[in-house]
């Protein structure tokens, strides 16, 4: 952890040197043998004179380096892959104010001189990024946790390293849109005040009250479930997670229920001129129910893995 010396208090970066060394594995590297990541310059847009930070995370006072420096203005220039988090409180996010900011690859001015923390890291490649990623601080600090498409709740503990009313902010993947709401609803599939954003980063505007979490893969041009002939849902009532059919034959071990996972249907909603058949083993011979037009729940619970859907000609 990088800590200025007194001569390095006064904001001059002619003579200002980082003398730091990044602990990787237990083995100390030296700076020099690490390629300089982002640049601080003293003045807005890249002017003055700058300084290179290598890749670490350091302790530093903003306000003790821009004294002497009237109406002081940083910037900071990040390469491709990189990106730099400023906070004013240590980076964990734990004071009531606590603010970062926080750039990829471009040159930045900050808002702000009141940082007291700096960290600097290679950025993780696009393709390895989960969809959505939910912190449980502001300024994507603090626990995290990826979420892939799908539905879920805190009433069911399916926000995993993050808690139920603490998330705060979260980062999106091109290609996918999230919905945050406050409540999990009667059906089980948000309810209440609701937020949702597609690819970015973001501050939530109902953070520290989130129960309900969906993640949307903005590629997936299926049709709308509840326009389907059949739809099983995983909770009775025709609440929680939903999946639509339409006249086929599908087995759960194929895949082929989609959002609702092998075992898991309570209840099933049938359309005008069509039945359905439930079964609980992947056989029609074994446990079965059939449905005609109508919303049912369904007898063997949690247990369906087979479900045919079919034309009523009578």
């Amino acid at each position: 952890m990088l800590r200025f010396n007194e001569s390095m208090m006064c904001f001059n970066f002619r003579s200002l040197f980082i003398a730091v060394s990044i602990f990787i594995a237990g083995q100390t590297i030296s700076a020099q043998a690490v390629n300089p990541t982002i640049t601080l310059f003293q003045l807005p847009n890249g002017g003055g004179a700058g300084q290179d930070i290598p890749a670490g995370t350091y302790r530093v006072s903003g306000k003790q380096l821009a004294t002497g420096v009237k109406d002081a203005v940083f910037s900071v220039r990040v390469g491709n892959g990189v990106r730099v988090r400023f906070c004013d409180d240590d980076g964990q996010a734990t004071k009531p104010n606590g603010v970062c900011e926080e750039f990829g690859a471009g040159t930045h001015d900050l808002k702000s001189v009141n940082f007291t923390f700096i960290k600097v890291w290679v950025e993780t490649t696009v393709a390895a990024a989960p969809p959505v990623l939910v912190f449980e601080g502001a300024n994507w600090s603090g626990r995290t946790q990826a979420f892939t498409t799908g539905m879920y709740r805190a009433d069911r503990n399916e926000f995993g390293k993050v808690s139920n009313d603490h998330a705060m902010s979260a980062i999106v993947s091109k290609g996918y849109r999230i919905r945050f709401c406050v409540d999990e609803g009667k059906w089980g599939r948000g309810a209440g005040d609701c937020e949702e954003y597609e690819d970015g980063r973001y501050n939530l505007r109902f953070a520290d009250s989130i129960s309900f979490i969906q993640v949307i893969d903005l590629s997936d041009k299926s049709p709308a479930d509840d326009t389907l002939p059949v739809i099983l849902f995983e909770d009775s009532g025709q609440a929680g997670k939903m999946q639509g059919f339409d006249t086929g034959t599908y087995l759960a071990s194929q895949k082929q229920f989609g959002k609702i996972p092998n075992d898991t249907a309570s209840s099933i909603s049938v359309k005008k001129g069509f039945r359905a058949m439930v079964c609980s083993d992947e056989s029609p011979e074994q446990k079965c129910e059939e449905f005609g037009e109508g919303k049912h729940d369904l007898k063997l619970k949690k247990a369906a893995s087979y479900l045919k859907v079919w034309k009523n000609d009578m």
